[in-house]
């Protein structure tokens, strides 16, 4: 766990250096006009990270891993990332993270990879785990990495940065 934590975070103070070398003007730009903007897929992962903590928190206490899920394309409306200036929104989504690595560094090891058969992760997670497979905070954190390095090198695609 302390490898999978440690490359979480070289993989935030990366990210966010190479956000920094893009413009709040750039950040608007669409790949298409129904697409988000870079703005918006941070600001996504922004909402990832604030349903996903409850998930690393209230999971070290659950019987059952039924999590309730967001509508992303609400949420990143509601937020108004296109609005915001794009060094918040890459503030917001670099603290939010760290923050999820100070938790899930402390969660006991016993907890973190206990298996749970009750959970919803066919309607919430980024890589499906049927409904008849054991589910852990475990896979929850790889696959939420595996979620946000996804979005992380769509936008390294968009501003021409290397992708992780």
């Amino acid at each position: 766990m302390k490898e999978l934590i440690a490359e979480f975070r070289k993989i935030i103070y990366s990210s966010e250096e190479k956000f920094l070398k893009v413009s709040g003007e750039e950040s608007n730009n669409k790949p298409q006009p129904e697409k988000w903007s870079s703005k918006q897929l941070l600001g996504h992962l922004v909402d990832s990270s604030i349903n996903n903590i409850v998930r690393f928190i209230n999971g070290q206490f659950r019987e059952d891993f039924v999590f309730t899920g967001y509508d992303q394309d609400k949420w990143v409306t509601a937020q108004r990332y296109d609005e915001a200036e794009w060094e918040i929104i890459v503030s917001m989504w670099k603290n939010n993270n760290l923050q999820i690595a100070n938790v899930v560094e402390f969660i006991p090891e016993d907890i973190f990879t206990r298996p749970h058969s009750n959970h919803n992760s066919n309607l919430i997670s980024f890589v499906k785990v049927p409904r008849d497979k054991p589910f852990t905070l475990e896979y929850i954190f790889t696959d939420y990495i595996a979620h946000m390095k996804h979005h992380l090198n769509q936008i390294f695609r968009m501003n021409n940065l290397e992708e992780i």
